[in-house]
C-alpha cells in the first residue's frame, strides 16, 4: 500500500538529455542526508517545480501563483553575494505561494529576485507575471543556465522546513530562486492534496 502511495506521489523522472540547458547536482549531499526520502525528487529536480507539480496533481487542477508580495528593494546581504551584486544595487523581488488550484492548500513558498540590472538582460518580462507562475517562462529560455542547487532544512512559517535555491543566468543577468517545501506538497504520501 505504502509503495502505491509513493508511486502515486512521486515526480516523473527526466530522461537524459530532456533539458540541455539545466547543469546542475544538488549541493551539500551531507545536508541532504536527513531530508525525508519522499522529497527527495523535488529537491534534485533541475527542471521547473512548477510543471513537476502540475504533473503531480494532474489535470484536474492547474497550479496557481498567489501573489504575496513584489517589488523593488535593497538585496539582502546573501542575495547581493549570490548575486555578486555591488553595494548600492537593488533588486526587483516576488513572493508567492503556488497551489494547485486551493490557495488553502499550498505546495510551494517561492521567491524570486532579479537585480534591476538583470531587467535591461531580457528579464524584463518575469516582474510581470502577476498570479502567474515564474517557473514555466524561466525554463523556456534556452540561454538560461542554472547554477548548482543548494538545498537545507531551516525554519519557515514556524516549523523547520525543506527548501533549495539556485541562481539561473543569461550571460551576466541572475535570476534568484528560491524555493520552501509546504506540507501540502503533493509527495507527502497522505497529507498532500490530489
Amino acid at each position: 500500500m505504502l509503495r502505491d502511495q509513493e508511486a502515486q506521489h512521486a515526480v516523473p523522472v527526466l530522461r537524459r538529455g530532456s533539458l540541455p540547458h539545466a547543469t546542475m547536482m544538488v549541493g551539500d549531499p551531507p545536508a541532504l542526508r536527513h531530508a525525508p526520502r519522499a522529497i527527495w525528487p523535488w529537491l534534485t529536480l533541475p527542471a521547473s517545480l512548477t510543471a513537476a507539480l502540475q504533473r503531480a496533481y494532474g489535470k484536474s487542477q492547474i497550479v496557481r501563483a498567489l501573489l504575496l508580495d513584489s517589488g523593488r528593494a535593497s538585496p539582502s546581504p546573501i542575495e547581493r553575494s549570490i548575486l555578486c551584486m555591488r553595494r548600492g544595487e537593488r533588486i526587483f523581488w516576488r513572493e508567492v505561494l503556488l497551489h494547485g488550484g486551493d490557495p488553502a492548500y499550498p505546495a510551494l513558498w517561492a521567491r524570486t529576485t532579479i537585480p534591476l540590472r538583470g531587467l535591461r538582460h531580457g528579464l524584463l518580462p518575469l516582474t510581470r507575471h502577476g498570479t502567474r507562475p515564474i517557473g514555466n517562462t524561466l525554463f523556456r529560455h534556452r540561454r538560461l543556465r542554472r547554477s548548482p542547487i543548494q538545498a537545507e532544512s531551516r525554519p519557515r512559517f514556524g516549523q523547520r522546513r525543506w527548501q533549495r535555491r539556485s541562481v539561473l543566468r543569461r550571460g551576466s543577468a541572475g535570476v534568484l530562486v528560491e524555493e520552501h517545501f509546504l506540507p501540502d506538497l503533493p509527495c507527502w504520501a497522505g497529507r498532500g492534496r490530489r
